[in-house]
């Protein structure tokens, strides 16, 4: 009965993982080609997975409608692509053609000034296994997967720099020019780099996000 159980168990996982792994989700969207002309319909994109195999490049998926086929576009068919989140704002990306981003070249485009601001998104993961449990009886452990994103200033896409806690205050600053009293909260470190997204938000909005104001009150 045990080990009935607990092949029940491996097999949920097991399907629940295939879902989250081939199942597409489509948002309101858009991409540039490669000759500049925009399409508008669904997208779906996930950020690509760390991989031992070393593999390159990335894709979207593109849908007129919701009844259409799905067309799958590489990163060499594309110059851009924009996805509709949550919050009902349409979120930028941009193909880089910079070596340095040849595993995943679609940057979120954070701030779009004259110095700019990109993320660098990749999954990382960890597999399950099957490991002793009480009793000596094996049991399974889920793997996890977590979003690993590192942050970028520059030009363009072809001239970025790594942008970590020592250069923080000096770029932002420079990027957020437009808004003095945004510059402000950067210097005086109410938004740190941990918390650029939250920072976006002020610097759209001219409001702290839910989140900081029991911090800012």
């Amino acid at each position: 009965m045990k080990k009935i159980f607990l092949l029940l168990c491996i097999l949920s996982i097991t399907f629940s993982t295939k879902a989250q792994l081939f199942g597409k989700h489509y948002d309101e969207g858009f991409y540039y080609d490669s000759v500049g002309v925009k399409h508008t319909g669904l997208i779906s994109w996930s950020p690509p997975a760390k991989s031992i195999f070393g593999n390159k490049g990335d894709h979207i998926y593109y849908k007129t409608d919701k009844k259409a086929e799905q067309v799958k576009l590489k990163n060499t068919e594309i110059r851009s692509f924009g996805i509709k989140n949550d919050s009902a704002r349409m979120d930028s990306f941009t193909v880089a053609t910079n070596k340095d981003f040849v595993k995943a070249p679609f940057l979120h485009v954070l701030f779009d000034n004259y110095v700019k601001i990109y993320g660098f998104t990749m999954i990382s993961s960890s597999g399950g296994g099957m490991m002793p449990g009480a009793g000596g009886v094996m049991i399974f452990t889920p793997g996890f997967s977590n979003n690993d994103t590192k942050y970028y200033y520059g030009t363009d896409t072809d001239h970025t720099t790594r942008l970590d806690k020592k250069n923080f205050i000096e770029v932002m600053s420079k990027a957020l020019t437009s808004k003095p009293y945004v510059v402000k909260r950067v210097q005086d470190k109410t938004f740190k780099l941990g918390k650029i997204n939250e920072l976006m938000y002020f610097y759209r909005t001219d409001n702290y996000p839910a989140s900081m104001h029991r911090n800012n009150n």
